[in-house]
């Protein structure tokens, strides 16, 4: 029996979720929006929340107004909506908020490492992306068995994610070639361009430019994959969504090129699309939520473990190796450190050692 009642979850929840926000207000107002042209951790938090709210509340919206409540029955109908609604709302809603305030789109969407990029680091993010899936499944598994020491609260989220496991697996279950190329566009490539461009651009940009004395790539690599972990709503894949978003993340920031990321962001979520449409029953878990817990024990998880991590590790080993000679990484710090001595040169003035603490 459940120590509290599903309403008293809710209600409970809902107030932490909005004493935070209350206090990520009470930060930004305090402190400053925005420092160095760029909005500060607050700032981005805020942001990143309020457009991904709007996102579902115009797809959802727009979805039950054209379809109705039994989405299952048009789940290309309904992919499509969706996917337009992130174009809409998180992709342009990113560029918007970040031209409205003056800031370089080629800067903050991560644009300028391109021409630097070799056809290599493409490659390996391939590879690179499909080991972090595994390694995410294998430490999603060994969470969820953890989480079964506390039964009351593992019985109630368990509910969740069953239904809304088998509520995506539906959706995105092609049942031809056709329906597979749609579901495909809209789960595989539409994400990949408008999460990539507000998590991995917008989000870790601003976060990682903001620094009061330097760039800050360590921190704002943690904060944007602990967001894009977070509102893929699954308590569940938490780590697995956070180590696949800190590894698109990185290899974003060792690139500066947005589009290493979004291959491997479209790779991932398109294996998962393929897998389903070639064998529906492998797995009642798989979904395109990008990191599936798989129907592991904790021994079979730690075995995968043993066996990805040395491999995951040769491959991030030889992408540093591939992108080792991008200067483009360097614009964030170059850029904090002219703001600095644009605005402040007094005599004697030299920059801090950076140590990544500056947190806000």
């Amino acid at each position: 029996m459940l120590i509290f009642s599903t309403l008293k979850i809710i209600a409970i929840l809902a107030f932490l979720v909005f004493a935070l926000l209350g206090y990520l207000f009470y930060l930004a107002a305090r402190h400053g929006w925005m420092r160095n042209g760029y909005f500060r951790i607050p700032s981005v938090i805020l942001i990143v929340l309020g457009l991904f709210v709007a996102f579902q509340a115009i797809g959802n919206g727009i979805t039950f107004a054209v379809i109705g409540l039994h989405i299952e029955a048009h789940p290309v109908a309904a992919l499509s909506i969706n996917g337009l609604s992130e174009i809409v709302v998180m992709l342009l809603g990113a560029g918007v908020i970040a031209y409205g305030s003056g800031q370089d789109l080629r800067a903050v969407f991560r644009l300028e490492g391109i021409r630097e990029t070799k056809v290599f680091a493409y490659v390996l993010a391939i590879p690179i992306i499909l080991a972090a899936q595994f390694a995410g499944g294998a430490l999603s598994a060994i969470w969820e068995r953890l989480l079964k020491f506390f039964p009351d609260l593992y019985q109630l989220l368990n509910q969740y994610e069953t239904a809304s496991d088998k509520t995506m697996q539906g959706l995105v279950t092609a049942t031809g070639p056709i329906d597979l190329a749609l579901i495909l566009l809209f789960v595989a490539i539409v994400p990949a361009l408008a999460e990539e461009t507000l998590f991995r651009g917008f989000a870790q940009t601003n976060i990682e430019r903001s620094g009061k004395w330097h760039a800050r790539p360590i921190t704002a690599l943690l904060v944007a994959s602990f967001l894009f972990a977070l509102v893929h709503a699954s308590v569940f894949k938490l780590p697995g969504l956070f180590l696949l978003g800190l590894t698109i993340g990185w290899m974003t920031y060792r690139t500066n090129n947005l589009f290493v990321g979004g291959i491997g962001h479209a790779i991932n979520n398109g294996f998962i699309v393929a897998a389903l449409y070639l064998s529906p029953s492998i797995s009642s878990n798989a979904n395109s939520g990008i990191i599936g817990t798989e129907d592991l024990s904790a021994t079979q998880a730690l075995a995968m473990l043993v066996i990805i991590l040395p491999i995951f590790a040769v491959l991030l080993f030889l992408f540093m190796r591939a992108s080792a000679s991008v200067t483009a990484r360097g614009n964030a710090e170059r850029e904090v450190h002219a703001m600095i001595w644009k605005t402040v040169q007094p005599e004697g003035f030299a920059p801090h050692h950076f140590d990544d603490t500056d947190i806000l």
